[in-house]
């Protein structure tokens, strides 16, 4: 090996020795992976169990106890750390039987509006083992499966959303 490269081999190595040891402060996310499965009594990837592994990008600070599971919420696993104070939303692949089994009551009326303009609705974005949610208020009133436009406040863009329950919108294509 050349001299010149001898540094740069070094701290090469060095930064994979210390990785695991950075890692450690962090919640170990097969764990979580493993809860979910237990607590839906699904694997990854089959009906009633999670859609995809929790995002490995996620750094969640390691929770000194066992993360409480509970849902089906909205399509979604919750999985919380009381003492830590995170939570996050796992989604779930739900087939027809699992998904009107775990209904709301509402989400069964589509015959009713289930929002209302000015209301405040909570607006869903969902990828590949994560969700995100906010905050928004409808411009309009709608049924489940309709399409409106919610914004932050007045003067923000509006956004186009689906509703799909009682208060709650999502991005289509989500």
């Amino acid at each position: 090996m050349r001299p010149a490269l001898l540094p740069t081999a070094i701290a090469a190595a060095a930064a994979i020795a210390v990785a695991p040891a950075a890692a450690a402060g962090f919640q170990n996310l097969t764990d979580l992976d493993v809860a979910v499965a237990a607590h839906m009594g699904a694997e990854i990837g089959e009906p009633g169990g999670a859609r995809a592994p929790v995002d490995r990008r996620l750094k969640l600070k390691a929770c000194p106890e066992a993360p409480a599971v509970s849902g089906p919420v909205l399509g979604a696993a919750v999985v919380r750390c009381e003492p830590v104070g995170w939570s996050i939303r796992v989604p779930l692949k739900l087939d027809a039987a699992t998904r009107s089994s775990a209904a709301s009551p509402a989400s069964r009326v589509k015959e009713e509006d289930a929002v209302s303009r000015g209301q405040a609705v909570r607006l869903t974005v969902e990828g590949t083992g994560f969700a995100i949610s906010r905050t928004m208020i409808a411009d309009k009133n709608g049924k489940i499966g309709d399409m409106i436009s919610v914004r932050a406040d007045r003067m923000a863009k509006p956004i186009l959303a689906r509703v799909v329950d009682i208060g709650e919108v999502s991005v289509p294509g989500s």
